[in-house]
């Protein structure tokens, strides 16, 4: 359907507007008079996106604005002469005014003039800058990104300068627009990887993108794996290292987390203080990673084969010591631990929803209460409490949340396995969570691959994280592979 042109007579153009807005209750029609010409203009706007300072300068130049005896000027010479700073595009029908009225943008219309005029006098509500709430540190920068995707663009231009570094942005959406940044680093970014970004992204027909969460499982290689498979993250120093590897990021207005594009299971496991503190505690701290992420996933299972099925393989003093915790506990293994573990995440979900001074003490004083009584009234063994509370701290340790939340969904799995064959079902869970782990591809690169640990350029970063001394090399997540 074509959109009918502007009126040229404003009053024409003032009711054909009302009658496209419906009588928005947000919309101003604020009407001027130039006296030096005896024309009058109108603004259209919606209320509460205003700069106001700004456009009360542009109402007071052109409401005192007279005609030059000397050198006179037509009226669109001088409304153009002020709205230079602010004038961006123009428009010819209601339908393109519409949109950039809901846009945020003021809309100024002369009588007699068909075309109307595009002002970004736009105030946007951002919060300040301040420390990632997800990604925290003890060393190294503490700016995060915030809601604005200019502010974002800014803040990664302020961390380096480079020219090669490339933004293009373009609208999602088919019901709310939403402005969508693709950022690379030329000659770096594969031509290829850059070409399956773009598909992505173009074939995306959402309604609505309220974040980035929803924009990357709309581009992921896998719906129903539960590992994300596009890293995200709120730290600036994270995504100048992605672009340095020569990763895509993308970023969506309105969130505060960056997509970085293709992605590895080594790359979620690696946290910032790896590379800003010595290389000896990076390291350290980066096998424990490991280690605590085994821990999360398969100590519960572990516990419940060992005692339901191969009690023979525990020492003697140990299998009595669980078989006398155990001796009043009606309920099989596997039972009072699907009761612990679902008590702890409820009370960890419990913690987010609710306000931070309660939350806090929501979980702690929930916890100790809760397993303390559990214990006394002989539902649960002491030391499922003991293990239950290691897989609840252990899974804390990975840097990434969303991965993080992945290995806790994946721990329910181990404990049925566990439960139903036992040790055996314990080592089937593991082969199969490797072997979707081998499968599993990101933008069409491997996802995990066991060479990633051996390989001749990439094992100084993958348990270990060895000194750095060749000049110039990338300090900051230089694992992904050197033939990507």
């Amino acid at each position: 359907m074509v959109s009918k042109p502007l009126h040229i007579k404003l009053d024409e153009k003032k009711e054909k507007l009302k009658s496209e807005l419906d009588m928005q209750a947000d919309i101003v029609f604020k009407e001027i008079f130039i006296p030096g010409y005896e024309i009058s203009g109108l603004f259209v706007f919606v209320n509460g996106t205003m700069n106001y300072p700004a456009f009360n300068d542009i109402v007071l130049d052109l409401s005192a604005a007279q005609v030059e005896t000397t050198h006179p000027i037509s009226i669109e010479k001088l409304v153009i002469s002020k709205i230079c700073s602010v004038r961006e595009q123009d428009v010819e029908n209601y339908e393109k005014a519409k949109e950039q009225i809901f846009d945020g943008k003021t809309l100024l219309f002369i009588d007699g003039m068909a075309n109307g005029y595009v002002l970004n006098l736009k105030k946007e509500k951002i919060r300040t800058l301040g420390e990632p709430s997800t990604e925290r540190v003890v060393r190294g920068p503490k700016l995060g990104f915030i809601e604005s995707l200019q502010e974002n663009i800014g803040l990664i231009r302020q961390y380096s300068n480079h020219p090669n570094i490339i933004v293009k942005k373009q609208k999602l959406g088919t019901l709310e627009k939403r402005e969508v940044a693709l950022i690379y680093y030329e000659g770096k970014a594969s031509d290829s990887l850059l070409k399956e970004v773009n598909k992505r992204i173009n074939g995306v027909k959402a309604t609505d993108l309220q974040d980035s969460g929803m924009l990357e499982e709309l581009i992921e290689d896998t719906s129903f794996s539960p590992f994300p498979q596009i890293q995200n993250t709120e730290r600036p120093d994270k995504v100048l290292a992605a672009l340095q590897e020569g990763r895509v990021v993308i970023m969506v207005d309105g969130s505060p987390f960056a997509l970085m594009a293709p992605t590895t299971i080594t790359m979620l496991l690696q946290s910032p203080d790896d590379y800003y503190e010595r290389w000896v505690a990076g390291s350290f701290l980066r096998v424990l990673r490991y280690f605590s992420l085994f821990i999360t996933v398969f100590l519960s299972g572990i516990y419940i084969s060992l005692v339901s099925y191969n009690p023979g393989l525990l020492p003697t003093e140990l299998a009595m010591t669980i078989a006398g915790t155990r001796e009043n506990v009606p309920f099989p293994p596997f039972v009072e631990a699907i009761i612990m573990e679902l008590t702890i995440e409820l009370l960890r979900e419990a913690g987010i929803r609710l306000p931070a001074p309660i939350g806090q003490t929501v979980g702690l004083v929930g916890g100790v209460i809760i397993g303390q009584a559990a214990v006394q009234a002989n539902i649960v063994s002491s030391l499922m409490v003991i293990i239950v509370a290691i897989t609840t701290i252990t899974s804390f340790t990975v840097p990434q949340y969303s991965f993080g939340l992945a290995f806790r969904a994946l721990r329910f799995g181990a404990m049925i396995f566990s439960a139903v064959l036992g040790l055996y079902g314990t080592s089937l869970f593991f082969i199969i969570v490797i072997s979707h782990l081998s499968k599993l591809t990101s933008f069409q690169e491997p996802y995990f691959q066991p060479t990633d640990f051996i390989g001749k350029k990439t094992w100084k970063d993958a348990f270990l994280r060895l000194p750095k001394r060749k000049k110039g090399e990338n300090f900051l997540e230089p694992s992904r592979r050197q033939n990507s």
